[in-house]
């Protein structure tokens, strides 16, 4: 079979329909385009009507022309598959938002010892979704529900032939079929410290059976540290992020046993997924609220007893 053939049978046998496309009711015009439209022309008309008895047809036209080009451009124009007026009102609303959010807890009476006070000019309080973390790793979203985070692996898609391009596509549809309740895929990139794989290759170097090894093993390490302290590295990081609405006493059961059930779905089309501890999905939530700040991988959590391990010095 010819590579032709090859390609004209893949796109006969796959055909992703477009999602999230809102209907086109007139002129291939989406209908909030269409009101956004007729609503400027109405403006316009009425403009019109109110001030034909004293301007000229022509300067009024001239006057409404970069009113009407500037409104038409703003409804139709689209930028990353959004439509511009979207991104002006998103930039409208990110200047009024005030550039610096406090956790709710910091009180605002003028009494209270916090050196803030959400009343001062570009303050304001940061709602925090997650009211609690369970033993079970299971986030408290208060009325919301609540959600189970998992991490997931990646496959290499363009490296695969058709056939098998055509089985992890079944088997990531057969997982999206079997969803009952809202699942979120997170990709998250942070920054990468080296340091702790720099101490493990030096403390375990010394360890090693041969002396070339053990050279070999400092080198390494030695390279890692150069090579973290010159560069900014970043690594990826894909979350699976399944929530719960329900807040009885048994959704923790239910996500804990959807998130199984997706891990098993998953498998199929070669994407490992592995549930996060407690100790991983406060890690994680850490990360969160503070991007800049590096990875911890084993945090103190709330409500756990920092002790030491055994052995470990007084």
């Amino acid at each position: 079979m010819s590579r032709r053939e090859t390609e004209s049978e893949w796109h006969e046998l796959v055909k992703i329909p477009a999602v999230d496309q809102e209907d086109r009711v007139l002129a291939n015009l989406t209908a909030r385009q269409v009101i956004e439209l007729g609503a400027l022309v109405a403006v316009l008309w009425l403009a019109y009507q109110a001030t034909h008895p004293f301007v000229r047809p022509l300067v009024f036209v001239i006057a409404t022309a970069p009113v009407l080009a500037a409104g038409v451009t703003a409804v139709l124009t689209r930028r990353d598959g959004l439509p511009l007026d979207r991104w002006l009102l998103a930039a409208w609303r990110h200047r009024r938002t005030p550039g610096r959010l406090l956790p709710t807890g910091i009180s605002e009476d003028k009494g209270s010892p916090q050196p803030y006070r959400l009343n001062e000019a570009g303050l304001a309080a940061l709602p925090l979704p997650a009211y609690g973390l369970a033993a079970d790793a299971t986030v408290d979203l208060g009325p919301e529900g609540c959600a189970s985070i998992s991490t997931a692996g990646t496959v290499n898609f363009a490296l695969r032939t058709a056939g098998e391009q055509r089985m992890l596509i079944g088997g990531f549809g057969r997982w999206l079929n079997a969803l009952t309740a809202p699942v979120q895929i997170l990709v998250r990139t942070h920054r990468l410290d080296l340091a702790p794989v720099v101490a493990v290759l030096r403390q375990e170097a010394p360890g090693l059976p041969h002396r070339l090894l053990e050279d070999a093993a400092f080198a390494h390490a030695d390279f890692l540290a150069d090579l973290g302290q010159g560069r900014d590295l970043l690594t990826r990081q894909v979350l699976l992020v399944h929530r719960e609405p329900g807040a009885d006493r048994a959704a923790a059961q239910r996500i804990q046993r959807r998130a199984a059930e997706s891990g098993s779905l998953l498998a199929a089309c070669e994407v490992a997924t592995v549930p996060l501890d407690r100790a991983g999905t406060y890690a994680v939530l850490l990360s969160a609220c503070d991007p800049g700040s590096p990875v911890r991988p084993n945090p103190a959590t709330p409500h756990v007893p920092v002790t030491q391990s055994t052995g470990g010095p007084a």
